[in-house]
């Protein structure tokens, strides 16, 4: 039985939609008619008209769904549409490119980048010999995906996980696979001396904050260690390094964002030390990525429901995976040929912070049901390392903006590269002898000294 559905949208889009698709029938739709946007005629009935899309009355369309014919909405707008659609019992899809679709939370989430600078970060990408740790990950595999399309001379993905590279290995099949573990430093100087790599995006850690809340020491030697060996071998080779840092790592309150901050502190001080640059980029949370909240949602929700939230005021700053690839690429690329501030964490504007719960709501209308109707949302209260609210500048980091627009450079006080080596020092050591609550309280002395007034800090 054939869906009965209306093409929201501008006149003009709606046209095209309606020649694009010469066969609504394959995808199981009968198009009753279209809802207008604005002004203009279209070859299908008209069955409702709005000046704007928020002013669209969907109590008079009568269907059983709603396409979506503008490409590239905003993404709330498009939240939106879902949520008033939802409430009135109309399924949502999306017509890109000639299909038919159901809308994904990459369409619901994150401020859309500013003008990604393409040509930019190819002249930046072109030619070159790129590495990239976490390869076969979420986002480390997306970032391969991009730079392989920019005609690099040499791709090369390395990951621990077998499956992972196994996966974008299929993919990618001119990439050069690495299955190599990053707190393996022998190994990985043998595959930087023998790749030569001049560019290198650290991707590879460990995430999930109440996993890292509850093994400290596998989460210093691999964020902080590993960190460590992936920056000496990029160095060695005299290759630029991009290090792909968390807002958890602005005024930590977990294990997880505490070692990533030690990790800012390193390549930041060796970023001031001159030479190639040693770039942190903070992302916020990237959905779809491992440990990511979405995904847990979407199985609750198969199950039907409840879905699970820490709590009701809980917000977090979104970005989906194809995001944060761009925002990595945009700011490296800025980073590496602007001869921006040495010593920065850069930040992306992701503009404001979503309720959580906001998150669980979503996931719900996309299957077309109602939040707290059909599917309950109860909370569970906070998880160890969880903070309600998260921030991409820490209190006492100055910005600097750079001439791109949407890029933020966060300046912190500095530590000395020997300061903040001996720190880390200390902390591998403790992981290496299986001292788990020495490592936390050790972590979180050194981020005490690291926050302290300028007269007292360790200084550049």
């Amino acid at each position: 039985m054939k869906l009965s559905a209306v093409l929201i949208g501008a006149a003009d889009a709606v046209g095209e939609a309606i020649e694009a698709v010469s066969d609504w029938d394959a995808h199981g739709l009968r198009v009753d008619g279209a809802a207008l946007i604005g002004g203009g005629e279209v070859a299908i009935p008209v069955l409702a008209r709005a000046p704007a899309w928020e002013a669209l009355n969907f109590s008079s369309i009568q269907a059983d769904a709603i396409v979506l014919a503008t490409p590239n909405l905003p993404a709330a707008v498009t939240r939106a549409l879902v949520s008033r659609a939802a409430d009135a019992k109309l399924r949502t899809l999306v017509l890109q490119g000639g299909r038919v679709r159901r809308p994904t939370l990459n369409d619901l989430i994150g401020a859309p980048l500013g003008d990604v600078d393409w040509a930019r970060i190819r002249d930046r990408i072109s030619g070159q010999r790129v590495l990239i740790t976490g390869g076969g990950g979420s986002i480390g595999s997306e970032l391969a995906r991009r730079i392989a399309k920019l005609s690099p001379a040499r791709l090369t993905l390395l990951d621990s996980s077998e499956f992972n590279l196994f996966k974008i290995g299929h993919q990618l099949p001119e990439a050069e696979l690495a299955l190599t573990d990053v707190r393996d430093a022998r190994a990985v100087r043998r595959l930087f001396e023998r790749e030569r790599p001049q560019i290198v995006f650290h991707a590879a850690a460990l995430k999930q904050v109440p996993m890292v809340e509850r093994f400290p020491g596998e989460g210093v030697l691999t964020n902080i260690f590993g960190t460590r060996c992936v920056a000496e071998a990029a160095h060695e080779v005299g290759a630029d390094l991009v290090f792909v840092s968390t807002d958890k790592a602005v005024e930590p309150s977990g294990v997880m964002g505490a070692t990533k901050r030690i990790g800012e502190l390193y390549c930041q001080a060796l970023d001031r030390c001159g030479g190639k640059r040693a770039i942190c980029v903070r992302l916020g949370n990237v959905l779809g990525s491992a440990g990511s909240v979405a995904p847990l949602f979407e199985k609750q929700l198969s199950r039907g429901g409840p879905l699970t939230v820490t709590d009701p005021d809980t917000t977090r700053y979104f970005l989906s995976i194809p995001q944060a690839a761009d925002a990595l690429l945009q700011a490296a690329a800025i980073g590496m040929s602007d001869g921006g501030p040495r010593g920065a964490a850069l930040v992306i504007d992701l503009g404001e912070a979503l309720p959580v719960v906001e998150l669980a709501r979503d996931v719900i209308r996309l299957s077309g049901r109602r939040p707290d109707i059909d599917v309950p949302i109860t909370f569970v209260g906070m998880r160890p390392g969880e903070k309600l609210h998260e921030r991409l500048v820490a209190k006492d980091e100055t910005c600097l903006a750079f001439a791109v627009e949407g890029v933020t450079a966060a300046m912190s006080q500095p530590m000395t590269l020997s300061a903040i080596t001996k720190v880390m020092e200390r902390l591998i050591a403790l992981a290496r002898e299986g001292h788990d609550e020495a490592v936390a309280e050790e972590l979180f002395a050194a981020l005490r000294i690291e926050a302290a007034p300028a007269s007292t800090a360790v200084s550049a």
